[in-house]
């Protein structure tokens, strides 16, 4: 007996030998290409990523190319249009020389106006040589004393450059250290024998605070070099790794992608060039933290490859103990019959690691149909936002399939807005937006669904809620007139059940899926619009290309401001002509130009009120309502002529008048000085200092008030006290002279001057 347990154990490991022999070869044959075809699913996964995001940095990096650009040129252009503006194209020079306080409070005034319009300039300053004033709205004005500062100013003025950018500090200037970039004009330009020079300077915050809006991964840092390749700014305000821009620097448009090590740290590096002034940007972002990003890619991969694998070990033992039945059933009939081992453990494990992927495959489609209509609405959302513009046609076709959204139909947008008060009748607090929009947006796909409308609802984060149509043929045919029945059914049911009122915006249709964008387009303008045509209804506004690209005139509306605030009439109405100029582009559109002229009222009723005037002073006593007078209005022309008969003409009368009061409140300080120190040896100066004017200002000021210049008065206010003291007194002559502040000599011959005798005839006469 325990021979026959020995040959069976024996027989038995022979048998296993050979089955683990076949199993390991099989296993080796499948195991090596399953993990080289995931390990190299990886790589090449990981290779996307990078490819991914370089070139979403790529795109990051010409879009603040294109900012900073479209910045600088504007701070350029206005630099310039100050240039070439009625003061500073005057000859300077003369107006020094005649009115020399009211030359430097014009520079001060006009580099305020620039300052206030471009808030990216940290400092705009005005040095003029001749005093070595350096003049600038945050701290005044101010002398260059040193000699070196000085004589690089006269330098940098003689040079040909009429207007040019540096890059880096100034030091010619306090305050124009560290990074970032200086705009030097000279003053007036196209000018052989300029005044002076025109600093505007931009701090690198300001360019760190547009990088900082982009940097997305941990450790990624940017840089911003000029065409010299010297630092203008960096997220960090670190300097540029030393190789990194001889690394980039190439041909036009640089290296698309390469890598670069520095403190140890691997970093893929994406370059760009501005198209304006050539700047070159750099974005580094270190590869640990893109393959973290693949990390998930990862996971997957090894995933799908252990499952694999677990197959492939399975079928191996299946196949392999087929392939070993026949031999043993060889052995066993060679042995005469010996029992045949009967081994299920594989095939049960097989069917069970089967069962389980089937399982996980079925929750994998469970969860996938769950996430398809946010994965619409996210695609839907982005196709409107124009997020797809660069994609062919074939391209849209293939992500609406892959959107189950049916190509071939027309299109329509419509935008659902509604206008919450939270009032004491209104049933929502201030707080229930969210839940509005989510109410909104429920009982939209609730209604498009009753009515058999196909459409994708979409919530635009803006307390709106958007709606893609596409109806099918029937419900095409009957066009717009059907489709805007049905929106506006839609738009009463949901005001209804709100209770507030709901406006809807309704864009043209189109077949054409590219032209999405525009759509959308219209309906937001076509809802905004529902200031001006009322809301609680459906709005379709179909937009021309000059409407799209209309931009309001915000330059102007300023410069009017600064007009009004400093009295100009004719400045005033300068710049309300070139309002009415831009309005041109915009002109068969009328509720676009009422609109563009409610905001300017609204700016010049601001500024009026801030200057302490009475609205009844503006419109009236009849209280009229400017809003329905310019409804009224059908011209920009009248227009024009009833914003400066009611608005520009008040305002700059009412400040002028505050001036002329201000002016002779001065005039009486300085009358009154006059009469409690005339004795005393006074002069212009000194009342210019009380004033706190110049003596020149102050002596044309005194002038047009009294009809006397200052030492006229003067002069004929101590002539009087003289002759009282002559007429009431017994005083010589010298102790006369004495208290009305004047020497003997130069009294007698001043009194004679002006009376036609000495003061002693005049004395001896007066007692006759």
């Amino acid at each position: 007996m325990l021979q026959w347990f020995e040959l069976k154990w024996k027989r038995s490991l022979g048998r296993k030998t050979i089955l683990r022999n076949m199993m390991i070869l099989s296993l080796f044959a499948s195991i090596i290409p399953v993990i080289a075809v995931g390990f190299g699913s990886y790589l090449f996964s990981a290779s996307v990523v990078q490819s991914e995001v370089n070139g979403s940095n790529l795109r990051i990096l010409n879009n603040v190319s294109s900012t900073i650009d479209s910045a600088l040129d504007r701070i350029q252009n206005n630099a310039i249009q100050m240039l070439l503006g009625s003061f500073f194209t005057s000859n300077l020079t003369d107006l020094k020389q005649t009115n020399y306080t009211g030359f430097y409070s014009s520079i001060s005034r006009e580099l305020a106006a620039l300052q206030s319009g471009n808030k990216e300039a940290s400092d705009i300053a005005m040095y003029v040589p001749d005093e070595g004033y350096l003049i600038s709205p945050n701290y005044g004005g101010r002398r260059i004393t040193g000699e070196k500062e000085r004589e690089a100013l006269q330098q940098e003025l003689a040079s040909e450059d009429q207007i040019k950018w540096i890059t880096g500090p100034y030091p010619n200037l306090p305050g124009y250290g560290g990074n970032g970039v200086t705009l030097i004009a000279k003053v007036p330009l196209q000018s052989n024998k300029p005044i002076g020079l025109l600093f505007i300077r931009i701090e690198d915050s300001m360019f760190r605070s547009i990088l900082d809006r982009f940097v997305s991964y941990p450790n990624e840092h940017m840089y911003i070099l000029n065409a010299n390749g010297e630092l203008v700014a960096s997220t960090g305000k670190e300097a540029v790794p030393e190789g990194l821009s001889s690394r980039v620097k190439g041909s036009e448009g640089g290296v698309k992608r390469s890598l670069f090590e520095w403190n140890g740290t691997e970093y893929m590096v994406t370059p760009s060039i501005s198209e304006t002034y050539k700047w070159q940007y750099m974005d580094m972002v270190p590869v640990k933290q893109l393959n973290a990003k693949a990390g998930g890619i990862a996971l997957i991969t090894i995933s799908i490859v252990v499952i694999v694998l677990m197959l492939g070990i399975c079928f191996v033992l299946w196949g392999t103990r087929r392939v070993y039945r026949p031999i043993e059933r060889l052995i066993d009939h060679v042995k005469d019959g010996a029992e045949q081992a009967a081994d299920t453990d594989e095939i049960g494990f097989v069917r069970m690691r089967w069962a389980e992927l089937s399982s996980t495959t079925s929750k994998l489609q469970l969860r996938l149909r769950e996430q398809q209509p946010l994965l619409r609405e996210s695609f839907a959302l982005q196709l409107l936002q124009g997020r797809y513009q660069h994609y062919s046609g074939n391209q849209l076709v293939g992500m609406l399939r892959r959107y189950e959204v049916p190509a071939g139909r027309e299109h329509f947008v419509f935008v659902i807005a509604f206008d919450a008060h939270h009032g004491e009748s209104s049933r929502f607090q201030e707080s229930d937006n969210e839940l509005i929009v989510f109410a909104v947006k429920n009982m939209t796909s609730d209604l498009l669904r009753s009515q058999e409308m196909e459409g994708i609802v979409i919530n635009l984060l803006n307390d709106q809620v958007a709606v893609w149509l596409f109806p099918n043929a029937e419900q095409s045919v009957s066009g717009l007139p059907d489709i805007k029945s049905s929106v506006e059914r839609i738009r009463m049911l949901i005001s209804d059940y709100l209770g507030l009122p709901v406006s809807v915006g309704l864009s043209r249709p189109t077949e054409k899926i590219e032209e999405l964008p525009e759509l959308y387009e219209e309906a937001v303008l076509a809802v905004r619009s529902r200031i001006i045509v009322g809301s609680s209804q459906v709005i379709t506004h179909v937009i021309g290309d000059s409407e799209l690209h209309y931009r309001y005139p915000v330059e102007i509306e300023t410069h009017l401001e600064n007009s009004l605030q400093l009295g100009d009439r004719n400045e005033a109405e300068r710049m309300l002509n070139e309002f009415a100029k831009s309005m041109q582009n915009a002109v068969q559109e009328p509720e676009l130009v009422q609109m563009s002229y409610y905001r300017l009222l609204i700016a010049v009723t601001r500024t009026s009120y801030l200057l302490g005037l009475d609205s009844a002073q503006l419109f009236g006593e009849k209280n009229i309502d400017p809003y329905t007078q310019i409804r009224k209005i059908n011209s920009i022309h009248e227009l024009n002529h009833w914003f400066r008969d009611y608005l520009i003409e008040p305002v700059t009368a009412y400040v002028r008048g505050k001036q002329d009061q201000e002016h002779v409140q001065l005039i009486q300080k300085v009358v009154r000085y006059i009469e409690d120190n005339y004795h005393f040896d006074l002069s212009l100066d000194q009342c210019a200092q009380i004033c706190g004017l110049s003596p020149h200002y102050l002596s044309k000021l005194f002038k047009k008030t009294m009809d006397l210049s200052f030492i006229e008065y003067l002069t004929k206010y101590r002539l009087d006290r003289s002759i009282e003291l002559l007429r009431g007194t017994d005083l010589t002559i010298a102790e006369i002279a004495e208290k009305v502040g004047y020497q003997t000599k130069n009294f007698i011959r001043v009194f004679k001057k002006h009376i036609g005798a000495t003061p002693g005839q005049f004395r001896e006469a007066d007692k006759e």
